[in-house]
Order: structure tokens, then C-alpha cells, then sequence
């Protein structure tokens, strides 16, 4: 079973542009890169070649050597006999291109040949894979287009649920006329969003819990890619062979890995990195790490909620949260699932809430930041958005929005802001508070100007 991604139609755009680049699509691992690339192969091209750099070391000689595309050709197919390389009608998908940067670098002579389709994948984009050296491979700059890609967000999950395009477009009018969502679809999805945070968007986590039902098979596969996901730094090599990573590198990114439910589902969600052993640059090299797989991400402090938001941004004050909600609840027990499920969490599900929407807003690229003072005025969110700078409240029922009134309150020092309450709420606007339910959360990436927009 393929599930429906938001890259497809990214994918369908790009290929129809006339003289676009070779397309890089990068995201962390797991998050389905390989199969939706597969997919679109498959019902778009007649021949569809797959290098695989991450299992197939040999397969980096390739590109050793001269990067005129005969040349690669003739030594791919001698590599790969089955491959077959027809103008117009082949695809060339190198998967872990990160693992060959000189693979990278060919894209701009494909791009300049023109006879062939060129997809990659990356699965650490930010990651420094090529060893040191004095002349280190440099990028193909101009020649590639960039995919981000991400694990499943909540519209995605509908997908897979099953719900039909026109259901998501009533989803959409309605909010953007704001004119409330009826009661019973509204408790339905409020139940529905309850199944995201639990199963969280891995798509091998969705396809299990899809074709089987049960929360259980869900969590253990979120158990089982946490485990996969600490231990890649241990699996990295260098150009000799050996590990990239020293133990006590590996440790450090275990650790900081392992701290971040500690702080998103707690008051303080500030994450404190003295928490890890070491000193200060080694630490900041472990929590890059995960930033730079896409494992995680963080929330920036601004000295004021004020357009433009980059300006204020506090380097030293974050929150670190997973770019996965199922790697959060993965850390809950079974017992604990099953209570989420039951919405039986207590004071807790805002914490859980407050997570998710974060989450939500990092996969939209809404680059969200947060404010706080030590006056105790803190906002959980703010975000750049429809020309304001807008103050979000994430709150898993009702909730106290007092801090996020009084930076209304003063224009003269904040300049002009809104407020978008989230939560359990169903769609209203009063002057500059708009309320949202938390489902839809994933509605506020959508725009009329964005490069692809969402087929639906």
C-alpha cells in the first residue's frame, strides 16, 4: 500500500517545468523519501535505475573519476547490466547521495546533458559526511532543485485514513471563512488527531497502524526507529572505513536525543544543555547533530514578538523538539498510549499539545519561534504570518492567554499582533483572536503563493 504524500505532487510540478534541474529531495531517514521517489518512477517512467550509495559502497567508484554522463553511463551499466538508459524515458535515482558527494556534484553534468531524469535523495543534508580535506567536493550550485521533505503531518494521515479530497476542502473553507466545523465531525476529528500523536507520521508506524488497527503495532515500530535513529551516528564512516563518530561523540548525541521529552512535556520546555556531559562546543555539536538529520528542531527565544522575527532571535535560549510527535509519545508506555487515546491524560495533554503544534508548524515552514521573559510573560509560539507577527497559545482544553493579551495590549512597544488560540476548540474569530482546533493546525501552510500548491 503507497500513501499519498504531499512530495508527489512537488514532484509531479517540477518534472513538467521545462529545463528544470535534477531534484534532491532531503529529509531525515525513515521519513519516506526512497518509496514515494520509487512510486513516482514507477508511474512516470519507462526505466527506472536505483543506486543505492548507503548499501552499495562499490557503486562510488562510479564517480571517481571523469563526470561527463557517457562516461558515467558506461561505467554504471557495466556495474548494473540490467540498467537501461533511454532519452526521455529513464529515470536515474541515486538514493543516500549524501554518501558520495562527487554522485552530487555529477547532477550539474546531468543537468547540462539533458537526455536523462535525475532524483536523489539526501538523508543528512546538514550533516558533514565528506571527510576534512584540502579540497573538499563542492556542491552543484544552480543545478538541483531542493525537495525538503518530512514524516506524515496530520493532513497526510487523513490520506492515509481515507478521507476523500472533498472532505479536506469543506475542512479548509471552513476555516477560511471561520464559520465553525459541525459538532459531530468536529468531536470525530478531535478523536482522529488523538490517533496522530499516538501513531505519530513514520510511515511504516501509519501503514501498520492502517492495516492493523491497533496502537500497539504503531508504538512498537516508533520504539524500533528510535532505537534505529540513536544508533546511525555509530553506523557513519569515514573515507578509510572507519567510524566518523568517537564514542563520546555518540554519547552525547544519544544523550541530547534522550533529554528532549524531558523538557517539551514539562513547564520549563527551555532545553538545558548543560544536561549534557561535556563542554559547551561539544554539546552544541551533539544538538546540531540531530537538528542537522532532521531528527529534530529547535524554537528560537526573540527578544520581542515584533516583524521581522530573525532579528530578535536568542541563539542560546530554545526549545529542542522531535519533527516527529511519534518519537515523542514513543517515550510514553503502552498504558500511557492507551490513556492518550482515552483522552485521559490530564494536565499533561497540553504539554503533548503544545509539542505537536510545534511540530505541525516546523513541517508547514512556518519557522516558528517562541517569546519569554523571566517576568513569567511567555507565548508559546509566534509565527510571521498573513503580514503579522502572530502569537499562538496551544492549549489541550481552555486555557489562560494572559500573557499573550498584555503583548496585545501594547502596540506601542510590540507593534501590531494577532492571536490564534489551538487547541480542542472549534473555529471562531473575535477581532484579532482567531480560535482553531487543533487538527488544523496544518491549514495555516496554506497559502496561494507557495511554490506547489497541495493537490487535494
Amino acid at each position: 500500500m503507497y500513501l499519498k504524500r504531499k512530495v508527489d505532487s512537488i514532484l509531479e510540478k517540477l518534472i513538467r517545468q521545462p529545463l528544470h534541474n535534477p531534484i534532491l529531495v532531503a529529509g531525515m531517514r525513515q521519513c519516506g523519501k526512497t518509496e514515494s521517489i520509487r512510486q513516482f518512477g514507477r508511474t512516470h517512467f519507462e526505466y527506472v535505475n536505483e543506486i543505492n550509495f548507503w548499501r552499495n559502497e562499490d557503486a562510488k567508484q562510479i564517480f571517481d573519476g571523469s563526470l561527463e554522463v557517457d562516461n558515467l553511463i558506461r561505467l554504471i551499466t557495466l556495474e548494473f547490466p540490467s540498467f537501461e538508459f533511454v532519452p526521455g524515458k529513464t529515470l536515474l535515482f541515486l538514493d543516500e547521495i549524501q554518501d558520495c558527494p562527487r554522485a552530487r556534484l555529477a547532477l550539474k553534468s546531468f543537468k547540462d546533458d539533458g537526455r536523462f531524469e535525475v532524483i536523489a535523495s539526501d538523508s543528512y543534508l546538514g550533516v558533514n559526511i565528506d571527510p576534512p580535506k584540502a579540497n573538499p567536493t563542492p556542491k552543484p550550485e544552480g543545478a538541483e532543485e531542493l525537495i525538503e521533505m518530512h514524516t506524515l503531518d496530520f493532513e497526510e494521515f487523513l490520506w492515509a485514513k481515507g478521507y476523500a479530497s472533498s472532505s479536506i476542502a469543506f475542512l479548509e473553507e471552513c476555516f477560511q471563512k471561520r464559520k465553525p466545523i459541525p459538532s459531530s465531525v468536529h468531536e470525530k476529528l478531535l478523536s482522529v488527531y488523538n490517533e496522530y500523536l499516538c501513531v505519530g507520521g513514520f510511515p511504516e508506524s501509519v501503514l501498520r497502524f492502517i492495516e492493523s488497527g491497533s496502537f500497539k503495532n504503531a508504538h512498537d515500530k516508533n520504539k524500533s526507529l528510535v532505537f534505529d535513529i540513536k544508533g546511525d551516528p555509530s553506523k557513519r564512516k569515514n573515507a578509510q572505513g572507519g567510524p566518523l563518530y568517537a564514542p563520546s561523540e555518540i554519547a552525547r548525541i544519544q544523550k541530547a536525543f534522550d533529554l528532549i521529552p524531558s523538557f517539551a512535556l514539562s513547564d520549563n520546555k527551555r532545553f538545558v544543555a548543560s544536561r549534557i556531559e561535556g563542554n559547551g562546543f561539544q554539546r552544541v555539536d551533539a544538538i546540531n547533530y540531530l537538528v542537522n538529520a532532521g531528527v529534530a528542531f529547535k524554537v528560537h527565544n526573540v527578544s520581542a514578538p515584533s516583524l521581522p522575527l530573525s532579528i530578535g532571535k536568542v541563539e542560546s535560549d530554545y526549545k529542542l523538539l522531535y519533527t516527529d510527535i511519534g518519537l515523542l509519545t514513543a517515550s510514553f508506555t503502552y498504558e500511557e498510549i492507551k490513556a492518550t487515546i482515552r483522552d485521559q491524560l490530564g494536565v499533561n495533554k497540553g504539554y503533548l499539545y503544545e509539542a505537536a503544534v510545534g511540530e505541525t508548524l516546523h513541517k508547514t515552514g512556518l519557522a516558528p519561534y517562541y517569546f519569554g521573559k523571566p517576568s513569567k510573560l511567555e507565548i508559546d509560539y509566534v509565527i510571521s504570518y498573513d503580514g503579522h507577527a502572530t502569537l499562538l497559545e496551544a492549549k489541550a482544553k481552555t486555557g489562560n492567554t494572559k500573557s499573550a493579551k498584555t503583548v496585545m495590549a501594547d502596540s506601542s512597544h510590540y507593534g501590531k499582533t494577532k492571536l490564534i488560540k489551538i487547541g480542542s476548540y472549534n473555529i471562531e474569530e473575535t477581532g484579532d483572536i482567531l480560535t482553531i482546533p487543533c487538527y488544523l493546525t496544518f491549514l495555516l501552510g496554506h497559502n496561494e503563493d507557495d511554490l506547489v500548491p497541495v493537490t487535494l
